[in-house]
């Protein structure tokens, strides 16, 4: 219990001493799943992003997925989003998703791969793209119902070529207040690259995870 408290004590003092940078965003997002038969799950999840220190609205969408867990260590997801941002057009989102993980005592190592398209829905708004991301991530469930976690993630922008375009580094825990409910806290940083002037993010992001 001692432990649970300084990690979360420690997690929550590194992320609010930066709350003041200018580049702070704040992400609140719900979710819900449902196991449709044994290996298929739905997933419906709704996020809202605030930007330029908490202080503006930037963006929110709907997630529309469906995973199929053919494996216990692997699966395989197809995902469907709507973005809907404050400054541009609508864009919609497809994604591919596969993950596999490595269970060792009470540590689990993730590695997943997507795969995105994405496309404005008038020529006014971003470009169509497609992007490649890899993602590597690292739990313990060493503290009952508490799982403190890292994860770095890779995005490569091929549509014209192959190029780095973004990092991101997350640290977080979740919290299962029951066996059907999780609730999540992270602090992420979030890096350009290949531009002449490089965007940097620090992120807090907020969740639920509700099954059913």
């Amino acid at each position: 219990m001692k432990l649970k408290l300084l990690f979360s004590f420690v997690l929550l003092s590194s992320i609010f001493a930066h709350a003041q940078k200018e580049d702070l965003e704040l992400w609140g997002s719900v979710k819900f799943s449902k196991k449709v038969s044994p290996k298929f799950r739905f997933e419906l999840e709704e996020q809202v992003r605030w930007a330029d220190s908490i202080s503006v609205y930037k963006k929110n969408f709907t997630d529309i997925g469906l995973r199929y867990k053919w494996h216990k260590r692997h699966s395989i997801s197809t995902h469907f989003r709507v973005v809907d941002e404050a400054e541009k057009d609508k864009t919609i989102r497809f994604n591919i998703d596969q993950s596999s993980t490595l269970y060792i005592k009470k540590i689990s190592l993730s590695l997943k791969q997507r795969l995105r398209y994405q496309q404005s829905w008038d020529e006014l708004s971003e470009k169509d793209k497609t992007l490649v991301r890899a993602k590597w991530s690292c739990n313990t469930s060493e503290f009952d119902h508490l799982n403190p976690y890292i994860a770095h993630e890779f995005y490569w922008d091929i549509t014209d070529e192959t190029t780095l375009s973004k990092q991101r580094t997350t640290l977080g825990v979740s919290w299962e207040i029951s066996k059907d409910l999780k609730f999540q806290l992270f602090w992420r940083m979030q890096k350009e690259r290949n531009v002449n002037k490089p965007k940097s993010l620090k992120i807090i992001g907020l969740g639920t995870h509700y099954k059913f």
